[in-house]
């Protein structure tokens, strides 16, 4: 826009004109003082994003759930540290309402976590899908079958994590619902034998013929003793999804995107000799 067109637009005289000199009119230096402090602040607030993307360019801050970091967090980190040497990175390793928290606060970059229910400001991307087991000591369980429908469950003494959502697959439906509310759709009094917050709890807990123990597959370590038995569901099948969850609008640095990559590729090993797994790509 040309300075006439906008003196006319605004109704001002902005430059005296001489036939040797153009200067300011005092309503046109005021202008010019706003306009400087405009480009001034402009130019800040580009500054402080590139400065804000270098240094996120040079870090990486993520979350992951507990059930999903044992058995992965050391091949993923040294893959990650091989390609980024010059990347600092930091893990927390907390519980999924922790860690949501954290993403909300900017804490952490994104988090690696099971599924997480719509949330005005978060975002979930689903990595792959990975199933619920159950943990039996043949000492205790002598005949069960290899696999469980949820009829059976609740007429068995059980194990559970509290808190779990799960996803129910029937009828070419997919049912979020919590695990234990899942098990009550039976219609039969549930018999909890005992209820934990972390997998390895459980684990242990089935181990010793305590209980039926339901775990999400990733959480079942790769040596078991010989006398636990690792059981499919169904009837109907029930899952669970990992993914990552960032705060809506948040993008990812190129490490960060690599390194949910990374995550994604060694979950999916751990579930690529299970038929009933559904890896995401």
């Amino acid at each position: 826009m040309q300075i006439a067109e906008l003196e006319d637009q605004i109704g001002l005289k902005l430059l005296e004109r001489t036939t040797r000199s153009v200067t300011p009119t005092p309503d046109g230096a005021l202008l010019l003082e706003r306009v400087q402090n405009s480009i001034r602040s402009l130019e800040d607030g580009i500054s402080e994003a590139r400065d804000a993307a270098e240094r996120r360019m040079g870090r990486v801050v993520f979350g992951c759930a507990p059930t999903l970091a044992a058995g992965t967090l050391a091949p993923v980190l040294t893959q990650f540290r091989s390609r980024f040497p010059k990347v600092a990175l930091q893990v927390r390793e907390v519980t999924s309402n922790d860690l949501l928290s954290a993403v909300r606060q900017r804490e952490i970059d994104f988090g690696i976590t099971p599924f997480v229910q719509a949330k005005s400001d978060l975002v979930f991307k689903r990595l792959l899908r990975e199933p619920l087991v159950a943990l039996a000591s043949r000492d205790h369980f002598e005949d069960l079958p290899e696999t469980l429908s949820r009829d059976l469950l609740s007429r068995l003494p059980l194990l559970v994590m509290q808190g779990m959502p799960v996803i129910v697959l029937q009828d070419e439906r997919e049912t979020p619902a919590m695990l234990t509310e899942y098990l009550e759709r039976s219609g039969r009094s549930l018999n909890i034998a005992c209820s934990v917050r972390q997998a390895a709890t459980l684990v242990d807990l089935a181990t010793s013929g305590l209980g039926i123990g339901l775990v999400p597959k990733l959480a079942v370590p790769a040596q078991m003793p010989e006398h636990v038995r690792v059981l499919s569901l169904s009837e109907p099948e029930v899952v669970r999804d990992i993914g990552i969850a960032t705060l809506k609008g948040e993008v990812l640095s190129k490490p960060a995107l690599a390194l949910a990559g990374m995550f994604k590729s060694q979950l999916s090993g751990g579930l690529s000799n299970l038929s009933v797994s559904q890896i995401i790509s």
